[in-house]
């Protein structure tokens, strides 16, 4: 009686623990406590008891596996748990952080729920123009590697301690002597651009460079570009990382077959990296994990080694709704859908033709992607703070590779960092400027044609009429898409 009542209880060649205590073992790696200090526990217990446990209904052959039952959030029933399987894992594991890695988590094939989300996202037409997300392997990861059994997926922090694109936009607004600006923008649906005013909050959350009336007429209009797009190219620093893990997977037993991904290939990198709890779907999107925040890479390994999967983190989020109000064009349009098509992020880097005239305003100085999601998050927090019982902060990376790039200004014997540029530095880069600076940068993606397209339309919001000369040639320019922004930008500019 007593043992049912702890929850603990003995059985022939096979121990029974409750969920939590599954969990917390599991968590461990605690493939030997399992093995002789749970055992030694049990046997205490018992004897204390007056119980006679025999030897042989303690003992955990390897053979074996260990049952934990777990809620029906996690799995939806029991899990087993294999020794080999764990100490696979836990060696996995102490081998992706010696690669570098700061997330790791093993996921089972059945994230199917996630996976079905992904597909009728696609057909709802969110993706926008994104063609590739089209793709049926997506699916399910036995269309790419038929023998897969488990998903390794990792993340790589990659924020630099340096201040938001919030924040930066208030450090403006004290500079020249107006109130701080208001993050948390009811803006969500942009009115038509006609009727966004220059100090509309849709333009206010966005607009980190300030117009010209209001930063003063010696502080340099700024661009801002995306934290993640500050260093070097996340695509070759995680496939260098991800190379080295995968070897280890591949030496575990021969014939074992893998396949590495960074963003590059027919998965949904989220959805197994939501059932292997490094994070949790946010009402944003992004995968957001308890101890670090959101900002991390995601890569993931598919192999044909069967793994102990890990249990999927919790949702967090609770009431809070931050990131929906303070998205400029509407395009989070419920808690846990974004519309792509309607992103700042997808207008500035996806999408290859115009960007439609009804949200150009509200994309202010965002250059490159748009960071304003994840600033508001309250999980990324810069500074301390306690809830409950727990301290949380963003984790930030003083990695070299994920530091600012500073860049030798053309038009002066100095340089600038990505870090909030002038935008007048930036349009002084020639088309070979761009592909040399930027070769081994997520900047490259948006070529020079989208980079011009772009700087049109933050110079547009600036206000600032210093770029009425640069607005005038590329008016001239034999693009039509950048003709036509820049003729936007210089009508925005004069009225």
């Amino acid at each position: 009686m007593e043992h049912r009542r702890l929850g603990l209880s003995v059985l022939r060649r096979t121990v029974v623990l409750s969920g939590w205590m599954a969990q917390k073992l599991k968590r461990m790696g605690a493939v030997n406590l399992v093995e002789n200090q749970y055992v030694a526990f049990v046997r205490g217990l018992a004897s204390r008891r007056g119980a006679e446990v025999e030897t042989a209904r303690c003992a955990v052959p390897k053979t074996e596996s260990f049952h934990g039952n777990v809620p029906a959030a996690g799995r939806g029933g029991p899990v087993v748990y294999h020794k080999s399987r764990m100490t696979r894992a836990t060696v996995l594991k102490q081998r992706a952080s010696e690669a570098g890695f700061d997330l790791v988590g093993i996921a089972p094939l059945s994230a199917w729920e996630d996976l079905g989300f992904s597909r009728r996202w696609v057909e709802q037409g969110y993706g926008g123009e994104m063609r590739y997300l089209d793709n049926p392997k997506r699916d399910d990861p036995r269309h790419i590697l038929p023998s897969v059994k488990s998903v390794v997926c990792v993340g790589l922090v990659y924020n630099a301690p340096l201040p938001y694109s919030t924040e930066v936009s208030r450090q403006w607004s004290v500079v020249s002597g107006q109130l701080p600006q208001t993050v948390g923008a009811k803006a969500r649906t942009p009115a038509p651009e006609s009727k966004i005013s220059a100090g509309s909050t849709a333009h206010q959350a966005t607009d980190n460079g300030l117009r010209a009336k209001d930063r003063g007429h010696d502080s340099p209009a700024r661009a801002w570009i995306s934290r993640y797009a500050w260093g070097r190219d996340y695509h070759e620093v995680m496939r260098a990382k991800l190379e080295s893990l995968r070897s280890v997977i591949e030496a575990f037993e021969p014939g074992v077959e893998t396949r590495a991904y960074v963003d590059t290939g027919p998965v949904v990198e989220r959805a197994f990296a939501r059932y292997s709890g490094i994070g949790w779907t946010g009402k944003n999107t992004c995968l957001i994990n308890e101890a670090k925040g959101s900002w991390f890479f995601i890569g993931v390994i598919l192999t044909s080694l069967e793994l102990e999967p890990d249990l999927p983190a919790p949702d967090r989020c609770g009431s809070c709704t931050r990131c929906i109000e303070a998205c400029p064009t509407g395009a989070l349009v419920e808690p846990y859908v974004m519309d792509a098509s309607r992103c700042i992020a997808y207008f500035t880097i996806e999408l290859k033709g115009p960007i439609p005239v009804e949200f150009r305003s509200a994309i202010g100085s965002n250059l490159f992607g748009c960071d304003i999601c994840q600033d508001v998050c309250p999980w990324n927090r810069r500074e301390p703070s306690v809830l409950g019982r727990q301290s949380r902060q963003a984790t930030t990376s003083d990695a070299a590779e994920f530091q600012p790039l500073e860049v030798s200004s053309p038009i002066r014997e100095s340089s600038f960092s990505l870090f909030s540029p002038p935008i007048e530095d930036l349009a002084s880069l020639t088309e070979d400027d761009f592909r040399r600076i930027f070769s081994h940068s997520p900047i490259k993606r948006a070529k020079f044609r989208g980079w011009l397209r772009n700087l049109c339309v933050a110079m547009g919001n600036s206000g600032d009429p210093r770029f009425v000369t640069w607005l005038e040639r590329a008016r001239e320019h034999p693009d039509a898409v950048v003709r036509e922004h820049a003729e936007w930008a210089l009508e925005k500019l004069i009225r």
